[in-house]
């Protein structure tokens, strides 16, 4: 039997192994999968591991009361303030919110009192004009957590706070149009600098507590727009190679499998359904000619998503 010391080491490295789980998930949900269950899970786990589930679950009552949760989670909160592409990394955001009320965020920076305050007082009307990252940045320094990959290409969510764990996070949530856009721009090398959309600040229910840039006002979803958002893989196929060899949830699962097995060819995102059809619907493709729709268009119908060229498992640049 294991003594009363022993069983303190063991609690201990549980508590730090969950701790850091945590903070990875937070920082790279996209890796986790489409959905929040992971910051679920992980979450839930941390508060059995620390006494506090108690807690955790009134953190949950919580986010339902002020509508930060809805019938398909704080993703389904989220699609209706931010462009389908951005809401994943959004969604953490809330997550890591809760992770810091309870002690459990390591934050990357803790900004002084004055910082957040100068901060808070700033907002609203410094979004009047278009922002972007670097603006972000430059106003306000690096972050406090930094939600999502580095690649300009793609949304993150930048969060500041202080050490004081009744400070909620000041989000801000960047995005990329190039993500959405066809892919041959991409391959041009084109990066354009991700632009601010929201920033969310205030208390009280979910959809009061935003702040919008012009760009932000303009991409909000439409209420057509809003159901639960289409579902998308990412397909590789090697160079010269026959068949497809993997399939992956989310971009950063497929380039971490890449990088692993030093594979080359290319990452392609599809969507869950018939590419012709789905471009359809979306408007991305309108028939314009006899042959558009028959079953041999249709068959050799091109996704028109986001691609990632791959040599030996590092991104062409």
């Amino acid at each position: 039997m294991s003594s009363g010391r022993d069983a303190d080491v063991i609690l201990g490295e549980a508590r730090r192994h969950h701790l850091a789980q945590v903070n990875g998930v937070l920082r790279r949900p996209g890796m986790y999968g489409r959905d929040e269950m992971a910051e679920r899970l992980v979450l839930e786990a941390m508060a059995a591991v620390d006494g506090s589930l108690e807690r955790w679950s009134t953190e949950c009552d919580g986010l339902r009361e002020r509508d930060a949760f809805t019938p398909t989670g704080v993703g389904g909160a989220y699609s209706s303030i931010l462009p389908a592409g951005a809401v994943r990394d959004a969604t953490a955001s809330v997550y890591a919110e809760v992770a810091h009320r309870l002690g459990w965020l390591e934050l990357d920076r803790a900004l002084s009192e004055a910082e957040y305050e100068r901060l808070s007082a700033d907002i609203s009307g410094w979004l009047s004009r278009q922002r972007t990252l670097a603006d972000v940045i430059e106003r306000f320094g690096p972050p406090s957590i930094w939600i999502g990959g580095t690649n300009p290409l793609y949304p993150k969510t930048l969060a500041y706070t202080t050490a004081d764990r009744d400070h909620v996070l000041i989000c801000f949530h960047v995005w990329n149009a190039l993500a959405n856009t066809a892919a041959e721009t991409v391959l041009e090398g084109v990066h354009p600098e991700p632009v601010l959309l929201a920033v969310r600040h205030r208390p009280g229910t979910f959809s009061e507590s935003f702040s919008f840039t012009p760009e932000g006002q303009q991409r909000r979803p439409t209420s057509d727009q809003r159901s639960p958002l289409r579902s998308t893989v990412w397909i590789f196929h090697g160079d010269n190679a026959r068949y497809a060899s993997g399939v992956f949830d989310t971009l950063d699962a497929g380039l971490a499998w890449a990088a692993e097995r030093h594979v080359t060819g290319t990452l392609v995102e599809y969507a869950i359904e018939g590419a012709y059809d789905v471009a359809v619907s979306e408007g991305r493709f309108t028939p314009s000619k006899a042959h558009h729709g028959t079953s041999d268009h249709v068959a050799a119908f091109s996704p028109g998503l986001r691609h990632v060229h791959l040599t030996r498992g590092r991104q062409n640049q």
